[in-house]
């Protein structure tokens, strides 16, 4: 993916006669343009203006301890949501500034589900740092406040299905938030193919999570019952979550006992914390409802390198690139574009592409505005974006294309445009 760095330094030369310095055309960088990048702050989503900060976090050399008790201040979000159809180049990233014996910044992106850390000297404007909140290494289990329960009776949701579903009130338990990890479960010895749920930095200020059982008497199905921050609550059939084809299963005359556990749940330790006893073809079952706390080390620099180019297999990758684009319309987060208004560069490999477009040379002149009038390049998290235009001669097209955040103007070579119409076939139809 990062097979342009060879490129930019391929086509660096000497302009022939000049003895001076050829600029690298391509030249790749945070667009903020293609950026959303917010905050959550008083409750409120705060709308941030540059991304280039966000997005720097965490590339020079990581750090692999957060030394000390923490303190997580903001955490800032940057989006690139789908500028096409295919949704190819969308890209997350989630940064996290917190202190502990010294400043850290704790960030994750969609190469992997784990965090990468960074100490850094002080603390961006963006970043509120008058009021933070402590946070623990691991979650801590214990009863839950009557008020929980109050809001556990009295949710909404537990009659979305058309069916009532009766909660267990005695059943309700609390974590507190962990700076990151994931809480698994496994039911009568078959583990759920997906985590209960998540931590995240970002969740230092929110109350306790609330788990709870409920069962619904009519259909005779139990349901996990999830409250995150009194304000979203989530209910899950029981069944799906440990076996997705066991959907007709019942639980007669369900009875549910909560296992006493109050303590700080330790990495890879399994917790028995409910006793099911349920009857089923006319015998008694018991089973066992557990919980197990998995975290992970922080990414060393050399991983997050090697995640740059190999990213976890059960995660998307930065984005499969670079992707190169010609277009009618600017791109527009709300609405995606799509052929015919976009083509999409023909191919897998882009190399000879931008380094046809790299080895164009500067000019003063343009040509004249064509159907597809921009250029957009995605390679990561950067970009760049040109203006094209076009000039038809008698057996050839010249091509130019204009850098929009420097408006300086180059030419494509004969071979560089015969490269570039190789690459977009349609245009040789216009």
């Amino acid at each position: 993916m990062k097979k342009l760095v060879g490129l930019f330094v391929l086509s660096t030369g000497l302009l022939v006669g000049c003895g001076v310095e050829k600029p690298d055309v391509v030249n790749l960088s945070y667009v903020d343009a293609h950026w959303t990048v917010s905050k959550y702050a008083k409750e409120e989503l705060i709308s941030l203006h540059s991304a280039d900060e966000t997005l720097e976090a965490c590339s020079g050399k990581l750090t692999t301890e957060l030394e000390g008790d923490l303190i997580v201040f903001d955490t800032i979000v940057a989006n690139r949501y789908p500028m096409t159809d295919t949704g190819e180049e969308y890209a997350f990233k989630a940064v996290s500034y917190m202190k502990g014996d010294e400043n850290y910044v704790l960030c994750r992106d969609m190469a992997s589900n784990r965090y990468s850390a960074e100490v850094i000297e002080s603390f961006p404007d963006d970043v509120d740092v008058s009021t933070g909140t402590p946070i623990g290494r691991y979650p801590v289990v214990g009863p839950a406040d009557k008020s929980a329960k109050t809001a556990l009776r009295d949710a909404d949701e537990l009659n979305e299905s058309g069916n009532p579903i009766e909660p267990f009130l005695e059943t309700l338990v609390a974590f507190s938030p962990a700076l990151y990890g994931e809480i698994e479960v496994e039911i009568g010895g078959m583990p759920s193919p997906y985590p209960l749920f998540s931590f995240d930095p970002s969740m230092a200020s929110m109350k306790d999570i609330k788990v709870a059982i409920g069962y619904d008497t009519i259909t005779e199905k139990p349901y996990l019952l999830l409250m995150f921050a009194d304000l979203y609550f989530s209910v899950t059939p029981l069944e799906s979550m440990i076996d997705q084809t066991a959907e007709g299963l019942t639980y007669e005359a369900l009875s549910v006992e909560r296992i006493p556990l109050e303590a700080e749940l330790v990495p890879d330790q399994t917790y028995p914390l409910y006793e099911f006893t349920y009857t089923r073809d006319g015998k008694v079952v018991n089973e066992t409802m557990t919980f197990t706390y998995r975290t992970s080390d922080l990414l060393s620099t050399a991983e997050r390198k090697q995640l740059e180019t190999q990213p976890d297999e059960d995660y998307m990758p930065l984005v499969v690139g670079p992707l190169v684009y010609l277009h009618q319309q600017p791109f527009n987060p709300e609405s995606p574009l799509s052929y015919p208004v976009l083509l999409k560069a023909a191919g897998n490999e882009m190399d000879d592409l931008v380094q046809a477009i790299n080895s164009a040379e500067p000019t003063k002149r343009q040509g004249d505005e064509g159907d597809y009038p921009l250029l957009t390049i995605v390679d990561g998290h950067k970009g760049q974006e040109f203006e094209v235009t076009y000039k038809q001669r008698s057996k050839k097209l010249d091509i130019y294309v204009t850098d929009r955040s420097t408006d300086e103007t180059y030419k494509l070579t004969s071979e560089g445009a015969e490269t570039f119409l190789s690459y977009f076939p349609d245009l040789k139809k216009k």
